[in-house]
């Protein structure tokens, strides 16, 4: 595939606690709204979350706007890795959010790749938008981890 039609962004923070309590933070989707800024939504949840095959939706606000998203979980290692992906129109989104130890604590990694067999991603994908949601979504999970928070 064409340079152009595919596109990778990668943002991380660094989490004053173990792997293992992060991933019970995170691991609560539908807890995600009442921390994540990004998060507007959760819905449609498996009830086997977190392994390959189950799906979920939810609906993110980017920039301001609310979005839908329908996924599919297509790698699960947890507490140490997960990812889902969707398709909308011709777009692939693949989200890959992993936890590695750092020291005492964890590297939270949230990476994204899009592709595309007709579009120009590179072009004109919303980079900034994007990692700004990326961030958003990290420093909340941060936050709500050191505060020591229990999952919901």
């Amino acid at each position: 595939m064409s340079a152009l039609r595919s596109l990778t962004l990668t943002e991380a923070v660094h989490i004053n606690a173990p792997p293992d309590r992060v991933w019970a933070v995170f691991r609560d989707i539908r807890a995600w709204p009442e921390w994540n800024p990004v998060c507007l939504r959760v819905w449609n949840v498996s009830p086997t979350l977190w392994e390959v095959g189950s799906r979920f939706s939810f609906t993110l606000r980017m920039a301001g706007v609310p979005v839908s998203f329908q996924v599919t979980v297509i790698a699960a290692d947890p507490p140490h890795r997960v990812a889902w992906s969707s398709r909308v129109l011709t777009i692939t989104g693949t989200r890959t959010i992993a936890f590695t130890p750092e020291g005492a604590g964890t590297r939270a990694t949230d990476t994204k790749e899009f592709s595309s067999p007709l579009l120009p991603l590179r072009l004109f994908y919303p980079r900034p938008i994007i990692h700004r949601m990326a961030q958003a979504s990290l420093l909340a999970l941060k936050r709500r981890v050191e505060a020591g928070r229990p999952a919901s």
